[in-house]
């Protein structure tokens, strides 16, 4: 081999595309550590028709392409090993359960990476042998180790971390709240905020590429709200929220999802003394059904998701309106966020919340709502 030490730098640099179907976000990031653990360069890139350039590019000797399926905690995963031009050369299939079996495959890769013959390593014929061309049997071996990995199964444990991906996000954005009481003696009470700044917080966690958690938290910030009678003066005013929950969704052909989640919420409003509306407070449980759409695959996705809330109370509504009530409420956002290699997230949505409030006392049944919409802005990271 001539100039072996830059052929072996070469063949160290690895192109990982994007991989294909559900489960592969985990499994992608399992491959990529622990590929790099081995010694390997990986640049990661997403998917692409022109795997020649992006190795050009990345000055990759080989590259990996390939596809994952997702089975409740099973992975089936098939690989593609192409030299720097695009041509196969090589694969891996294999059944991952979990953590387990990670190493072993990483491993297999590893030996179909070096195999890839690179331009930088061209074979030199013996003195005197015949320069006749003789037939490779790369793509041989290649093919007869690809069908015995196929029927590879549970392979035993290893020091493979579990298919867990967490993000936690920052953000900013605006909000309103608007409160109508409508009493049966004509003493109604109005109020309303639009908008106003808040401070946002998002924290999640996804197991097996199927079962999740998430915490969302806001509040506001600089808010004070104004009388009727500006010689009144101005109203303290806090405004914070805090929701937990955890559920479960499934990938339908790699582009739809849909789920459910249950958790409980806290919603706060609170205001200085006055003589209409006082601080509500809405401690509910919030089922919900949540479904992701993938328009550029991890890169755009679109969110949507519709939640009841049924309170356990209302704060000091009722001390004013009345301890007998009813209260249901209603929400909704769309999402849209992405991907940014590395592991830079970012997220905007919008959404609205709803309360439909009776609240009855001797004189009569209170009706009204309390309601408001949000835009919000997030960044955050991957792990």
């Amino acid at each position: 081999m001539l100039f072996p030490a830059f052929a072996q730098a070469q063949a160290q640099r690895v192109l990982l595309v994007e991989l294909e179907g559900r489960g592969a976000t985990v499994a992608q990031r399992m491959i990529a550590d622990g590929l790099r653990e081995r010694g390997l360069e990986v640049t990661e890139v997403g998917a692409t028709d022109d795997l020649a350039a992006a190795a050009t590019e990345a000055r990759a000797g080989a590259i990996v392409t390939g596809r994952v399926r997702s089975r409740r905690r099973q992975y089936q995963v098939t690989l593609e090993v192409r030299d720097a031009t695009g041509g196969e050369q090589g694969g891996v299939q294999m059944r991952v359960r979990g953590g387990r079996g990670v190493s072993r495959l990483i491993d297999r890769l590893v030996g179909e990476l070096e195999l890839v013959p690179t331009a930088a390593s061209p074979t030199v014929p013996e003195l005197g042998a015949p320069e006749a061309d003789a037939p490779s049997e790369e793509p041989a071996r290649a093919t007869e180790r690809a069908a015995a990995t196929a029927a590879e199964t549970d392979a035993p444990p290893d020091r493979g971390g579990l298919p867990i991906e967490a993000r936690f996000m920052l953000g900013a954005g605006v909000r309103s709240r608007g409160v109508e009481l409508l009493s049966p003696d004509g003493v109604d009470a109005a109020y309303r905020v639009e908008p106003y700044f808040e401070i946002a917080a998002r924290a999640d966690a996804r197991f097996f590429d199927v079962a999740f958690a998430r915490v969302v938290f806001g509040t506001s910030a600089g808010l004070t709200s104004e009388r009727e009678d500006p010689r009144l003066g101005q109203l303290d005013t806090w405004f914070v929220r805090l929701r937990a929950d955890a559920g479960a969704s499934y990938w339908i052909d790699d582009t739809v999802e849909l789920g459910a989640a249950l958790g409980v919420g806290w919603d706060r409003y609170e205001l200085a003394f006055n003589e209409l509306v006082p601080t509500a407070e809405y401690v509910h449980l919030r089922p919900a059904v949540v479904s992701a759409f993938r328009l550029v695959g991890r890169h755009l996705v679109l969110d949507a998701e519709v939640g009841l809330r049924f309170p356990f109370g209302v704060g000091e509504l009722e001390s004013v309106y009345g301890r007998d009530y009813d209260v249901l409420g209603v929400d909704g956002v769309m999402r849209f966020h992405g991907l940014v290699d590395p592991g830079f997230i970012w997220a905007a949505e919008v959404g609205f919340r709803h309360y439909e409030l009776t609240l009855r006392r001797p004189s009569g049944a209170v009706e009204g709502h309390d309601s408001g919409w949000h835009a919000t802005g997030y960044v955050g990271w991957q792990l």
